[in-house]
């Protein structure tokens, strides 16, 4: 039976089929894994030939212009975010020359201790590494996907007080480097993809660490309370949750998921689509998200 979820996410994948995205790498690089997961091979195949033609470098990057990685300023930082998410689809397709090659590069962000950069300045963050270690699961790279969740779960043992700092004890309290748990729409996905990645890397490996880590995380995203249900930066932690819940059982964890996933729902545009108010390549890159997240909480919470 098709579930709410999955019904919405259909309605944003016809509506990413009926419109013309901007060419920016950042309005494309999800769109073929919403497009494998949905069902759409054919346009999944079609979206990565665009992108590796467009988009792609000698070296297996990904820029929308020599020395831009997109023109949403977010991602000069969190430059090679993308470059997992080509990997994730070209793998799902089949496409296993561009994901060797996407992930290729992607490990040249790799630290040392195993944690990954966002970008060539070498300082490792929450997100990043999770992202790298859920493309290294994927594509059966356990003893990175193991060296990533040493780093995020040495990273959680760093932690102080009731803020989280995504990139350790460097003092730096901007939007995107710090979660405050009184503040509403904080960067909430840098606990939500910890969370669904450790639980996957116990669900690999056995390692009582990694989940205890995952719920570490998850109790960050908790204490969060209200702020964290009404946001649309929640979409990871219910994704996490998800992975939570089915991991452990736990019916607190599928709460969280379902309270954040129908929030979700409730903000779903008339035409399907999501943050029509932003600039295009963000509604886009939301779009593909939301949609791509919906129907794999629809199937980790699934009886």
């Amino acid at each position: 039976m098709t579930t709410l979820y999955e019904k919405a996410a259909h309605r944003a994948v016809e509506w990413l089929l009926d419109h013309t995205p901007p060419e920016d790498v950042a309005a494309h690089y999800k769109a073929p894994a919403l497009f494998c997961l949905a069902g759409y091979p054919r346009e999944a195949q079609r979206r990565l030939d665009f992108i590796e033609s467009r988009f792609g470098t000698d070296d297996g990057d990904f820029v929308t212009e020599p020395g831009i990685k997109s023109h949403n300023e977010n991602f000069q930082e969190f430059w090679c975010y993308p470059n997992g998410w080509i990997a994730l689809a070209a793998h799902r397709r089949g496409a296993f020359v561009l994901a060797r090659r996407a992930y290729r590069h992607l490990l040249t962000y790799e630290a040392p201790a195993g944690g990954c950069c966002a970008n060539r300045l070498g300082i490792p963050d929450a997100l990043t590494t999770a992202h790298l270690g859920c493309v290294a699961l994927q594509l059966g790279d356990v003893t990175t996907a193991r060296d990533a969740g040493r780093w995020l779960s040495a990273l959680l043992g760093q932690q102080t007080g009731p803020e989280f700092r995504v990139r350790g004890l460097l003092e730096d309290t901007s939007l995107l480097h710090v979660v405050r748990p009184d503040v509403p729409d904080q960067a909430y996905f840098m606990l939500g993809y910890p969370m669904a990645f450790l639980a996957k890397l116990h669900q690999v490996t056995g390692a009582p660490d990694a989940l205890a880590a995952a719920k570490g995380y998850a109790e960050y995203a908790f204490a969060c309370g209200d702020n964290l249900v009404t946001s649309l930066q929640a979409h990871k932690v219910a994704w996490g949750a998800a992975v939570l819940a089915r991991t452990t059982g736990e019916r607190r964890y599928a709460e969280l998921a379902t309270a954040i996933a129908d929030n979700l729902m409730a903000t779903q545009a008339a035409d399907g689509s999501w943050s029509p108010d932003k600039p295009p390549i963000n509604h886009f890159d939301d779009t593909a998200e939301v949609a791509l997240w919906l129907l794999e909480i629809s199937a980790d919470l699934a009886d």
